[in-house]
């Protein structure tokens, strides 16, 4: 079995689901972008091989393939890999936000991303987390994806990434009230 399928010569792609789309198909866009976040995320993971939020991460990773499979797919419900996202994994994302809530005082202003390479690889993973979210909602605009809580659920990863970067920071010891930010 090769890489290579060659369906791409054709400026085509296969959905998960099997059907074959345009590659500037809006979901093919979605869950590009999704995959593209995964790889952001894993170049934070790589910078933080000795932090509890490396594996935070990684589970983060994991739990983004299940969304990607959701999304890769016309009819999620007829594809064994297709886990729909529920409000379950919504209430879980937000469990692990109020914890890193709890841990962390939240800036009062905005901040310029770059003070540790993890966190400002965590900030281009929330930039475009948010970009994800862009063209989910776009999706579903267009009839073709229909999961309210994952809708959510892509709403908060903004969010998440944005609390595991000021984590980052907190264990390197920047406080958030210094000038150089």
């Amino acid at each position: 079995m090769s890489i290579t399928t060659k369906i791409g010569d054709r400026k085509t792609s296969r959905l998960l689901s099997g059907e074959e789309v345009a590659k500037d198909n809006v979901r093919l866009e979605t869950y590009g972008t999704l995959d593209e976040l995964v790889a952001h995320l894993g170049m934070a993971r790589s910078l933080l091989k000795d932090s509890p939020v490396a594996k935070e991460i990684r589970n983060l990773q994991v739990d983004l393939f299940r969304v990607g499979a959701e999304l890769s797919c016309t009819d999620p419900s007829k594809n064994k890999w297709a886990e729909p996202t529920t409000k379950t994994h919504v209430e879980i994302l937000e469990g692990k936000m109020k914890a890193l809530e709890s841990q962390i005082k939240l800036p009062r202003s905005f901040l310029v991303p770059g003070t540790t390479p993890a966190s400002a690889a965590l900030e281009v993973a929330r930039t475009v987390s948010r970009r994800l979210e862009r063209r989910a909602v776009e999706l579903s605009k267009r009839g073709e994806y229909a999961n309210d809580q994952g809708l959510i659920y892509l709403n908060r990863l903004s969010d998440y990434c944005f609390l595991l970067a000021r984590t980052v920071e907190k264990e390197a010891g920047i406080p958030f009230d210094a000038k150089d930010r």
